[in-house]
Formats: structure tokens, C-alpha cells, sequence
């Protein structure tokens, strides 16, 4: 049993209690607990953007599904996403810096089912439960990923992914390596270098099976999935803190979404 809490009229006040570096009390308790929907609203909708945390588990808390079972009754557990809500915290917070109607829905420890994965889950119920612009999921990813961040949006073939990969890795002054998926379906992409160098390569997780994504485009919103590695998650003594590098990417993504507002999406009709 999923358990559902919802927050409205979310102030800046009510988010931190260092601000966009360690959560409030209140905040920080919904991305502990088991089998939890956290849903943080600001605004009314159509809402601009949602944000999407479908994996969310604490620091040190490495497994989801651990109930799930296959088709062979077998457990069929994955690895959560450690931490990764805390820069999804920070975008949400900038877009409520700037009135932006925005919600937050953060999946914590589902253990019997991948929500993301599952078209009637709860998390995907949420996400869709109102009108958007734009999905923006926050998904982790580990070391050994040859790129420090992978965008994507799997098969949906609304959103114009490069247009905002270019305009977000200028935002983050290209100090990391971005890949950006150049077409939907597919792994190929431009990958964003240091010192403004652009190559071609390919993403190693495009997403092109995620079921969220792929609603999204059935229901003509533009989706985008951004795989982060561990320093924009962050390990500190202070649980869910956000790392500096966390604070960055938080702050580049709102700043790119405020930026592109009504230039994400593509006119499918046209072509």
C-alpha cells in the first residue's frame, strides 16, 4: 500500500532549513519513508512543469522493488536512486522563487512495483492527474557511467531534447560532460565537453523502454530523463544534503526550463 501526502502553496520557507543545501525536517521525513507519494504543489494548474523522483531512496538505502516478483514468482528487486531527490528539491525550489507553477512528485522505497515502469502506478497516476507543459524526471546514475549526465527522452517523440540539452549545458558553463540523446528511440548523442568542446557519441541508459516517457507522449506533454551521477547526489553527515555540484545542476535546470518556457515541445503536425 502506497501511502499519499500531499503539501500545497509550497514557500521557500517550508523547503529548507539551509537554503537548497539541507532540507526542512517535514521535507526531509518524505524522502525517508517506505512506500510514500510526496506530492509538492506550488501554484495552481496547468502547471508548467512537472518533476518527476520516481526512485528516491536515503542514502545508504540501495534497493526498491525488493517485493516485486517476475512472472517465475521470483523476487525481482532494482537499485534505487540514492539521494537523487535532493537537486529535484532544488529545481523545484527555483521554480517557486519565480512563481512558476510547478509540482513535485517524489516516489519513496516502493518496494512491489518499478513506478516509472507500471502505466497505473500512483507516481504515474500523480504525474498525470493534471495538465503540464512538461515532465522533467531525476534519475541516478553510478561512478562508473562514462558521462557525469545523461539526458534523454526515451521514445517520446514530442520533445525537442536537443534544444534544451544545448541551453542546459550553458547553464552549467560546460563544466561537466553532458550527453544529449539526438533522436527519440535511439542512444546516439552529442555529448557536451569542457570548454564548450561537442562531440559525437552515445548514452549508455536512453530510456527508451520507460514507460513514463512514453504516456507522456500519449498525452501530448514533452518528457525529458536526466541520469546524474554520484557528486550531484552528494555523501554527508547531514542526511539528504545537497552537494555543490548538486546545487549547480539544480539551479542550471530550473534557470533552462524558465528560460525555454513554450519552446520544448514539437509540432509533430507540421512534419
Amino acid at each position: 500500500m502506497v501511502r499519499r501526502i500531499v503539501i500545497d502553496q509550497i514557500e521557500q520557507g517550508m523547503l529548507w532549513q539551509t537554503h537548497e543545501e539541507i532540507p526542512a525536517g517535514a521535507v526531509a521525513d518524505l524522502l525517508e519513508a517506505k512506500n510514500q507519494l510526496a506530492v509538492l504543489r506550488h501554484g495552481r494548474p496547468p502547471y508548467q512543469v512537472v518533476l518527476g523522483v520516481p526512485h528516491q531512496v536515503p542514502t545508504g538505502v540501495w534497493q526498491i522493488c525488493e517485493e516485486r516478483r517476475d512472472e517465475n514468482g521470483q523476487i525481482n528487486a532494482r537499485k534505487g536512486d540514492d539521494n537523487v531527490a535532493s537537486f529535484g528539491l532544488v529545481i523545484f525550489s527555483r521554480l517557486v522563487a519565480q512563481q512558476i507553477p510547478c509540482k513535485l512528485v517524489i516516489m519513496s522505497r516502493a518496494s512491489t512495483h518499478d513506478p516509472n515502469k507500471v502505466p497505473d502506478s500512483p507516481y504515474c497516476q500523480e504525474v498525470f492527474s493534471e495538465i503540464t507543459e512538461l515532465l522533467f524526471e531525476c534519475h541516478a546514475s553510478n561512478g562508473r557511467r562514462l558521462l557525469d549526465l545523461e539526458l534523454s527522452a526515451g521514445s517520446n517523440r514530442l520533445t525537442q531534447t536537443m534544444h534544451f540539452g544545448q541551453s542546459l549545458a550553458g547553464h552549467l558553463a560546460y563544466r561537466y560532460q553532458l550527453g544529449v540523446q539526438m533522436q527519440p528511440g535511439r542512444k546516439q548523442a552529442l555529448i557536451f565537453r569542457r570548454k564548450n568542446e561537442i562531440i559525437s557519441g552515445s548514452l549508455q541508459l536512453p530510456a527508451t523502454k520507460t514507460i513514463s516517457l512514453r504516456l507522456a507522449e500519449k498525452y501530448g506533454v514533452p518528457a525529458l530523463h536526466l541520469e546524474a551521477k554520484p557528486l550531484f547526489r552528494g555523501r554527508s553527515i547531514v542526511p539528504h544534503a545537497v552537494s555543490a555540484d548538486g546545487q549547480i545542476l539544480g539551479r542550471a535546470i530550473a534557470k533552462t526550463i524558465v528560460s525555454l518556457r513554450g519552446q520544448i515541445k514539437l509540432d509533430l503536425s507540421a512534419q
